[in-house]
């Protein structure tokens, strides 16, 4: 389960990269599956956020500069989309003592 502490980053085998025009679309690749996703705008920041340093308290706290949202409901949002993306291994959770500094 996702907690505001939970730090993450992105499974080995997974990428994502900016395409298109202006890099406005954004594409996921998990290289272990071979499944491809497209992304909107909110799941591309958090994917460029999930470094593995940060918490995701700290990710909404980013997010909430960029877009238009109540901070409730992007906390909300974050987490759900946070759990999707670990039950389809893309994104993983970092252990605490696996944490480098900032």
């Amino acid at each position: 389960m996702a907690t505001m502490d939970t730090r993450f980053r992105l499974a080995d085998d997974v990428t994502f990269q900016l395409v298109g025009p202006g890099g406005d679309n954004t594409v996921v690749l998990s290289l272990e599956s071979g499944f491809f996703y497209t992304c909107n705008e909110t799941t591309a920041a958090f994917l460029k956020a999930a470094d593995g340093k940060r918490a995701l308290g700290e990710i909404v706290e980013i997010l909430q500069e960029e877009f238009d949202v109540s901070r409730d409901q992007l906390q909300a949002d974050m987490t759900e989309l946070a759990e999707k993306l670990l039950r389809e291994k893309l994104l993983v959770a970092v252990a605490p003592e696996d944490v480098e500094d900032k």
